[in-house]
């Protein structure tokens, strides 16, 4: 089981992030990341069977939640599994696209969009798959007219804290992490961005499989990357639809590590610990967040 640090003893986010051995999630190194990303995955190849993340043009965001090359490293010394679970914005690929996908054997996508949403932007769901609607509530980015950068990240971060709180999104995402856990092969979850509800189970995920936090983080951030001109596309429009500068609501649409932390903070405060976020608060049997475990850890 998932055997977490002391109730009674006031914990760091570092430090919540610390267990023991087995399956209980490993402290984070001391020194913090320290290089990049990649070289995190770097080293012998121990995932060649995984299929190559392919580069999806039409999708935006598209990645394996295990990193690519040889899978993220986990506090423990081992690696992810790849081609387990990916994860992406809305799920609308062109043909070109769809076929890539097609050869990932895709079994299961997990939707976390409102019914609103998906019948905005229909998912084309790969060949063979079963497809599940979450209807986690997105965040009202539209009601947000911050005057500055730092207004906008202190809105995004209680957005990222009322995400973890809310009743009925925590059930919601419990059903998804049930079904990942007990749906054989290949899976994509996914909302509208791949940022914010994507990103926190994205997340979750990755600390339930034991990957130190400062490794989660940057997975976070790569969506910068990843989807840069389309965060860019979104900037401009809601800049100029509440007549400010770019730079006031960019953190809106960026992701930034401390989006992530008041997230890890939040659940630190009202759960006491992840075991008890994802049994108490998602309502993930203890089962199936080792299920979960040994699906990504090689």
């Amino acid at each position: 089981m998932l055997s977490l640090f002391l109730r009674d003893a006031p914990l760091s986010r570092r430090a919540f992030l610390r267990g023991g051995t087995g399956s209980a999630l490993a402290s984070v190194a001391a020194g913090g990341f320290g290089t990049s990303l990649l070289a995190a995955c770097g080293g012998a190849n121990d995932n060649a069977q995984a299929v190559d993340t392919p580069r999806l043009a039409s999708v935006e965001n598209f990645r394996d939640i295990a990193g690519d090359a040889s899978g993220y490293p986990t506090a423990d010394g081992r690696r992810l599994r790849r081609g387990v679970a990916y994860r992406s914005g809305t799920l609308a690929p062109d043909d070109n696209d769809a076929a890539a996908l097609n050869r990932l054997q895709i079994q299961a996508v997990h939707d976390l969009r409102t019914l609103d949403e998906a019948s905005l932007a229909p998912d084309r769901v790969p060949a063979g798959a079963t497809r599940d609607l979450a209807e986690i509530a997105p965040f009202d980015f539209a009601s947000a007219a911050p005057a500055s950068a730092d207004a906008a990240s202190a809105w995004i971060a209680e957005a990222q804290r009322r995400l973890v709180l809310d009743a009925t999104a925590r059930a919601r995402l419990g059903v998804v992490f049930t079904r990942l856990a007990n749906t054989a092969g290949p899976q994509i979850v996914h909302g509208a961005t791949g940022k914010d509800r994507t990103g926190w189970a994205a997340a979750l995920l990755l600390a339930i499989a034991g990957v130190p936090l400062d490794v989660i983080v940057q997975d976070y951030l790569l969506t910068n990357s990843v989807a840069a001109a389309a965060i860019q596309s979104r900037i401009d429009a809601h800049a100029a639809r509440t007549g400010t500068v770019a730079a006031n609501v960019t953190p809106l649409f960026r992701a930034q590590s401390t989006t992530l932390e008041a997230a890890f903070d939040q659940m630190q405060q009202s759960f006491g610990t992840l075991t008890d976020y994802l049994v108490k608060g998602l309502g993930v049997a203890r089962a199936d967040i080792e299920m979960l475990r040994a699906r990504f850890v090689l």
